[in-house]
């Protein structure tokens, strides 16, 4: 799964990253050199030489997949409540439109568990928790779709035969007369 602009440990997501970790423990109990290593698994020296560190150190559990950033400031129960209030609506949080905006979540957190974030991290919050952008069509408030729908199988029909017998011709210039 790599990709020529990106380097390869980067290019892999963490459970992957653990995975070649893994198969390098497994080659360096056979026994197998760091270079052999290098070569099979596509990484530097320096790379496996700390793995062979670690491993060495304190085995396979060592080369396991830590926590990466920040913990949370949340505690579970208030990510919990977060989670299931998002899924109800902003209505439903007091909100004018049912529609949720980075501001607004962030504010709204604010309000309910009193911890402060900033919206870019309101934003990495939410795809931890596994929200993802989602941007609503703009539809009018008129929109009448029983109407567009019998426009499109009667009135559409009717227009593309009667301009294809007229056989109308459209003429674009770039001079200027």
């Amino acid at each position: 799964m790599k990709t020529s602009h990106h380097h390869p440990s980067r290019a892999l997501s963490q459970d992957e990253l653990e995975k070649r970790r893994m198969k390098a423990a497994r080659y360096f109990s056979r026994g197998q050199t760091n270079g052999w290593i290098c070569k099979k698994l596509g990484v530097c020296h320096g790379t496996v030489t700390e793995w062979y560190g670690k491993w060495k150190e304190g085995g396979t559990d060592a080369l396991l997949m830590g926590k990466y950033g920040r913990t949370s400031k949340l505690s579970p129960n208030q990510e919990k409540k977060i989670q299931t209030n998002i899924l109800k609506g902003a209505k439903e949080c007091g909100y004018d439109t049912d529609y949720w905006t980075l501001r607004r979540l962030t504010d709204y957190i604010k309000k309910e568990t009193a911890v402060s974030y900033k919206d870019r991290s309101v934003w990495h919050t939410l795809e931890r928790f596994g929200f993802s952008c989602q941007k609503p069509e703009r539809r009018a408030r008129e929109r009448d779709e029983k109407a567009i729908t019998t426009w499109i199988k009667t009135t559409w029909p009717a227009v593309k035969k009667g301009a294809s017998k007229a056989r109308p011709h459209l003429v674009f210039s770039t001079n200027q007369a």
